[in-house]
């Protein structure tokens, strides 16, 4: 019998390859704010199907860009040059070398996508987890725009894309998470929404299999705040990590009767 999900989470690594170690001049607290923070607790629901992550950060080796996306062709590719603040991430003419980042590609790009491979055909609907930062950063289209608590993303037919999930099934989703978030605080004009999905890399590269999926992008501005976050040992308080992710848990179990 198909496990009903299948949740993948490009960027909820903080590991800093061994390569990288000694030329990467980002610290602790920025490396740490440029992952998908939280990502990896938030949805870690393997009682409803697989979860699929990767220990790397995502400015090293990010498993949701084309492998062959490369400076100086792409600076948002593969492996990144600056971060979203468009902070350097190595010193000046210091770049990893050619045989560096073919082996950072193999050890971890081309692992992650077999594994996604080989659950595709075992699950009912797949889940594209992300968090995000509460406003868009600077190399964002939509730099500096307060974002949702909650969106989903999916790409719909427009004559060339193929359909990842059918419109109504999302907003039937996305009316179960709003019931079980609506008592957040927030600022946002829209704190729940279907947006527009980006060009990304994973979503379109599985668009042709027959299994429906989305994309969800969780504010970090429900735990990287005074209340729960500590800046100085870099911790997220562990019961509203684990509120989140049971509430998370209970909005993919009620939707279940809709695959």
């Amino acid at each position: 019998m198909k496990k009903p999900y299948l949740f993948i989470i490009p960027h909820g690594g903080y590991k800093v390859p061994d390569e990288l170690a000694e030329l990467c001049v980002l610290s602790q607290l920025e490396l740490f704010f440029e992952a998908d923070t939280g990502a990896s607790e938030c949805f870690k629901l393997k009682e409803l199907g697989s979860v699929i992550s990767t220990p790397v950060h995502r400015l090293f080796i990010d498993v949701d860009r084309d492998p062959y996306s490369l400076p100086p062709k792409s600076h948002n590719g593969v492996i990144k040059t600056i971060t979203s603040q468009k902070k350097q991430m190595f010193p000046p003419g210091i770049f990893p070398d050619e045989i560096a980042i073919a082996g950072m590609i193999k050890r971890y790009w081309f692992p992650f996508h077999s594994r996604i491979e080989q659950a595709l055909g075992a699950s009912r609907f797949i889940v594209i987890c992300h968090t995000v930062a509460p406003v868009a950063p600077p190399v964002a289209a939509d730099a500096g725009s307060p974002r949702p608590i909650i969106t989903l993303e999916h790409i719909a037919s427009n004559g060339s894309d193929i359909i990842t999930c059918d419109e109504t099934l999302t907003a039937k989703l996305l009316g179960i998470l709003q019931k079980a978030f609506a008592g957040e605080k927030y600022t946002v004009t829209t704190p729940f929404c279907i947006g527009k999905p980006a060009k990304r890399y994973i979503m379109y590269k599985y668009a042709k299999q027959l299994v429906p999926m989305i994309r969800i992008s969780l504010s970090k501005a429900l735990f990287l705040n005074e209340k729960y976050f500590d800046p100085h040992t870099l911790t997220i308080d562990t019961q509203r990590i684990q509120n989140i992710q049971q509430r998370l848990y209970e909005c993919f179990e009620a939707f279940t009767k809709y695959l």
